[in-house]
C-alpha cells in the first residue's frame, strides 16, 4: 500500500491542523483533527476490505497464436457480503489494463480483455494484479491474485505467399490423379510409419509376413509430408523458432486447400489427415516442439509419400544433405 498524491496532501494538511491544535488548545480544532484522523483510518480499512475475497478466472474461446492478439474473458468473483468498487486489473500478457467499476456482493462480473503472447509454448496465466484506491484515493493498494489454468500458444503463422509460389511449381511431382471415388480400395502397399493402423489388411499381412495397408482411391488425390528438422545442431544455430513457424504456416496452407498432410520430426509423427481437427493436432506438436538428439534412424528421414517439404534452419543445418529427395527444402533463415 502506498500514499497517493492526494493522500500526501491530506497528511500534510492533517499535520498543519495538529500543530495549530497543540498551539491554540482550541477544542474545535481538536475536533477537526480527530475527524481527519478517522478519515485516514477509515480510508485504510475500507480499501483493505475492498480488495479482499476476490477470485479471478480466465476463459479463452479460440486458438491463441504467438504474436497475435487473442480475445479472452476475465471473470471477477466477489465472495464478500459487501460489493467491491473501482478495480484496475493487469497482468504480464494482458495488452491493456482492465477497469471494473463494481462487483456485486456474492456475485461475479465478466470483462473482455486481449492477451498477447510473444512466443509459442504452454503458459500459465501467472498472477493478475488488482489495484484500487477506493474510497477516498488517499491510499493505493495492489494485490496479486493467482489464476489457475494454462493456455497453449501455437507458433506464429507467417505470410508465405511467395514461398508457396515456389513450392507450387514443383508440387506436381507429389500429386496423383483420382481414378475412383468413395472408399474403394485401389491398391495394397507395405505399411509405413505414420499410417493409420485401421487401414491394415490383416489377411494380406499374414500372407506376406509383414504389415500391408489398404490404399483408398478417395485418399490418393494429394498428399504432402512436412518434415521438420528439430535435431540438436552440432554447432550453435539460430532460426529454430522461425523454422517451427514456417512448418506451422505450411501445414495451415495445405490443410486449408484440402490436402492430406503428415508431419515428420525427429521423434514424433502425425499421420496423414485433413480438416481443422487434424490441423490443430499438428499445431499441438509444433507448439511444444524442442530440439532433440536424433539418430540415423530418425523419423524425419523416412521416405515421404507424395510431395514432401523439408523445413531446415539454414543451408548449414546437419541434415541438409539428406533432405530434399522427392520434394523441396525450405530454409527458415531466408523466409
Amino acid at each position: 500500500m502506498k500514499l497517493t498524491r492526494e493522500g500526501k496532501r491530506f497528511l500534510l494538511a492533517t499535520a498543519l491542523i495538529a500543530v495549530a491544535a497543540f498551539n491554540t488548545g482550541n477544542n474545535l480544532i481538536y475536533l477537526i483533527l480527530s475527524l481527519m484522523f478517522s478519515f485516514i483510518a477509515s480510508s485504510y480499512g475500507i480499501l483493505k476490505m475492498n480488495l479482499s475475497g476476490l477470485l479471478l478466472e480466465v476463459l479463452v474461446s479460440g486458438p491463441v497464436f504467438a504474436g497475435e492478439p487473442a480475445r479472452a474473458e476475465l471473470l471477477i468473483y466477489n465472495r464478500k457480503k459487501i460489493p467491491a468498487y473501482s478495480l484496475n486489473l493487469s497482468a504480464a500478457d494482458v495488452a491493456a489494463k482492465i477497469y471494473c467499476s463494481h462487483v456485486p456482493s456474492r456475485g461475479a462480473v465478466k470483462e473482455e480483455m486481449t492477451l498477447v503472447f510473444n512466443k509459442r509454448g504452454l503458459y500459465g496465466y501467472r498472477n493478475f494484479f488488482i489495484q484500487s484506491g477506493f474510497p477516498f484515493i488517499l491510499f493505493q493498494k495492489s494485490i496479486a491474485v493467482e489464476v489457475s489454468g494454462n493456455v497453449l500458444v501455437y507458433p506464429q503463422l507467417l505470410d508465405i505467399d511467395g514461398l508457396i509460389d515456389d513450392i507450387t511449381a514443383r508440387e506436381d511431382h507429389g500429386e496423383k490423379a483420382v481414378r475412383n471415388s468413395g472408399d474403394d480400395v485401389s491398391a495394397l502397399r507395405e505399411y509405413q510409419y505414420g499410417d493409420d493402423r485401421r487401414d491394415i489388411h490383416w489377411k494380406a499381412s499374414a500372407r506376406w509376413s509383414s504389415l500391408i495397408v489398404k490404399e483408398y482411391a478417395g485418399h490418393l488425390s494429394r498428399r504432402v509430408t512436412i518434415i521438420m528438422d528439430n535435431g540438436m545442431p552440432r554447432q550453435a544455430e539460430q532460426h529454430f523458432e522461425k523454422a517451427v513457424a514456417v512448418a506451422a504456416s505450411l501445414t495451415n496452407h495445405y490443410i486449408g486447400r484440402g490436402y492430406l498432410v503428415r508431419l515428420l520430426s525427429c521423434r514424433k509423427v502425425v499421420p496423414f489427415g485433413s480438416g481443422q481437427g487434424h490441423l490443430f493436432s499438428i499445431l499441438d506438436i509444433l507448439a511444444l516442439m524442442c530440439e532433440e538428439e536424433c539418430g540415423d534412424d530418425s523419423l524425419m528421414f523416412s521416405r515421404g509419400e507424395g510431395f514432401s517439404v523439408t523445413v531446415l534452419r539454414s543451408p548449414h543445418s546437419t541434415p541438409a544433405l539428406q533432405a530434399g529427395a522427392g520434394g523441396m527444402v525450405v530454409y527458415a533463415d531466408t523466409v
